[in-house]
């Protein structure tokens, strides 16, 4: 003990002698440097390396006189745009990629990427780029930059962000904003000023707000829009995005129809399943001009619609006598008038959505299914069915559950077929090819697919023997919310491929959910007609995905009238406001289109 206290003594008194010598040479805290005692030069002072941002800020206006933020990799700092936009930040110990920030006068924050592994960078921050951060992460940009950190740095990558300006490139295109070879995030920015023209990004900032404003949308809506359908976006079939019917982003800023916003300028593409006829009859395309409801036909023929004098998003063609109706998601079902002979007419089904590009990859995984089907043993007839399956990138099928039979219409029942599956090959006029491996390589049918808004995708095929299925990507269907209201038109199609005469109306009300039993009740009626009753739909029956609702005599609300309720099975299109039933006792499909 004795040895080990004269050693602390010892330690004690070493280190108050250091101290002291310490203090004599300069030390102590002090921060000038003292000379090397070998040398007596003086070391420099070490200053820690600064990253230096700067770039333009403008909306098409110069943002000038606001504060710029910049987080990065590691440092974070921010500056004051000058009057023409332009600003320069230094970041202590600052490292690449980072997020930049600026808000407007007016108007939400904007946002953009600075990227590269040098001292310096350029980073504008405009509409656009607060586009690519959307694409670029599937994310808020708001909440990105709030929680950017090292980890989000690291999956900033070159190729990421290259594909992300391509995006967002080709959807402003797509609206006739051309931003060409532009670097949007590093490259020139000129704002317009009263003594100077803008350049051409500036330019193209000024059509994008034009278009923004024409079409009646903002920003933050089209923001929200990229973030739903990014590639980098989280996978998930429940997000109320997901499910909700909205238009995608590139429809956002082309001319809407003045009573339906849900109807855009564009090309559409036209399926129109008919029997007896070739497979190149049962599909194509058509343009409208929504602002004047100016319509081309495939053939060549031109149209008007008019629009229903009281309910949105419904129209007319008097000239092709054809009902048509449109979703909140832009998809179009309808009926078209079909001369048979100089004497006589039937109405054929016709589905429609805004023509877009796929790849397989895009349609790859598990769908659900339902459809009319062509009868073996009646070719002119047909049944309804539903199916499960998957399907890889090259399009080739791992799994079918096919569920129908021709005579009782039961989707309940399903069986995996056997032998030699088609396969779906992309077509270079666009969607996709269903090829049969028996006969080999004998293209039997064409299909087509549409992303909504929240970035859910739904698929439409048709047949050589004039049948046609629609596809909706697997998920488990949630119970509805008590009171909500949901009014539709219904669209019903007969076993012979036609539509009936007219488009009927419908709407419900849920009045009670029961979660043990995976079902719900709810008070239905037709509208403008007197059948009000209370009827039960099971969810997720017989599969998940699909909701049933058993055959039953109800009496109405009124104490009175009696009821028939009929069986059907449904098939909701995720984000698409739109649902697909099959109705065995009427040997009837439907469509129903929710109203706005």
């Amino acid at each position: 003990m004795n040895t080990i206290r004269s050693k602390r003594h010892e330690f004690k008194y070493a280190s108050l002698a250091l101290a002291a010598v310490l203090a004599a040479c300069g030390g102590g805290g002090s921060d000038t440097p003292s000379s090397d005692p070998g040398t007596g030069v003086t070391p420099p002072v070490v200053t820690p390396a600064a990253l230096t941002l700067s770039g333009v800020a403008a909306t098409g206006a110069a943002i000038g006189g606001k504060t710029v933020e910049a987080k990065c990799a590691t440092g974070t700092g921010s500056a004051t745009s000058n009057a023409d936009g332009s600003y320069t930040i230094s970041v202590t110990s600052g490292a690449l990629p980072c997020v930049l920030k600026v808000t407007p006068a007016s108007g939400p924050a904007l946002y953009s990427l600075a990227t590269g592994s040098g001292s310096t960078a350029t980073a504008n921050i405009s509409p656009v780029t607060q586009l690519v951060i959307a694409n670029l992460t599937g994310t808020d940009p708001d909440a990105y930059f709030t929680g950017f950190d090292a980890t989000a740095a690291a999956a900033v990558t070159t190729t990421k962000v290259g594909d992300a300006v391509a995006a967002v490139k080709s959807t402003l295109l797509a609206a006739g904003v051309d931003l060409g070879t532009i670097d949007v995030l590093a490259g020139t920015l000129t704002p317009a000023t009263s003594t100077t023209t803008g350049n051409a990004y500036d330019q193209a900032l000024d059509a994008l707000a034009a278009k923004l404003a024409t079409a009646g949308t903002t920003l933050a809506a089209l923001t929200t829009t990229v973030v739903a359908t990014s590639p980098a976006a989280p996978v998930t079939v429940t997000t109320a995005a997901a499910n909700t019917a909205s238009l995608p982003a590139e429809l956002l800023l082309k001319p809407a129809a003045a009573t339906c916003s849900a109807l855009r300028s564009a090309t559409y593409r036209v399926l129109m399943p008919t029997p007896n006829s070739t497979l190149a009859d049962q599909y194509g395309t058509m343009t409208i001009n929504a602002a004047t409801l100016a319509v081309v036909y495939a053939d060549g023929s031109p149209s008007t619609w008019v629009a229903h004098a009281t309910e949105a998003c419904r129209f007319t063609d008097e000239t092709a006598k054809s009902d048509i109706v449109v979703s909140q998601a832009g998809v179009i079902v309808g009926r078209s008038y079909e001369s048979i002979s100089d004497t006589d007419h039937a109405f054929r089904p016709i589905i429609a959505f805004p023509e877009q590009t796929h790849t397989m990859a895009d349609v790859s995984g598990t769908w659900n299914v339902i459809g009319l089907n062509a009868n073996d043993a009646t070719p002119t007839a047909y049944f309804g069915g539903t199916a499960t399956a998957t399907v890889d990138a090259t399009g080739v099928f791992s799994a079918i559950s096919n569920c129908g039979n021709e005579a009782t219409w039961d989707v309940a029942t399903c069986a995996t077929p056997t032998g030699l599956q088609s396969t779906r090959v992309l077509n270079a006029a666009g969607g996709f090819d269903v090829v049969e491996k028996d006969p080999a390589n004998y293209v039997s049918g064409r299909g087509f697919v549409y992303r909504a808004g929240g970035g859910a995708l739904m698929r439409v095929e048709v047949y050589d023997r004039g049948d046609f299925t629609v596809w909706t990507q697997l998920r488990k269907n949630d119970l509805p919310a008590v009171d909500r209201v949901s009014t539709t038109w219904d669209l019903r199609i007969s076993n012979l491929m036609l539509a009936t005469p007219a488009l009927l109306e419908s709407t419900n009300t849920v009045k009670t959910v029961d979660t043990t039993a995976g079902s719900f009740v709810r008070l239905a009626k037709t509208v403008g007609g007197t059948d009000d009753h209370l009827e039960t739909v099971l969810v997720n029956s017989p599969r998940d995905g699909f909701n049933f609702r058993a055959a039953a005599t109800v009496t109405g609300t009124d104490g009175t009238t009696v009821v028939s309720v009929t069986e059907w099975t449904n098939l909701a299109l995720r984000g698409m406001g739109l649902n697909a039933l099959t109705r065995p006792a009427q040997k009837q499909f439907m469509f129903s289109v929710q109203q706005p």
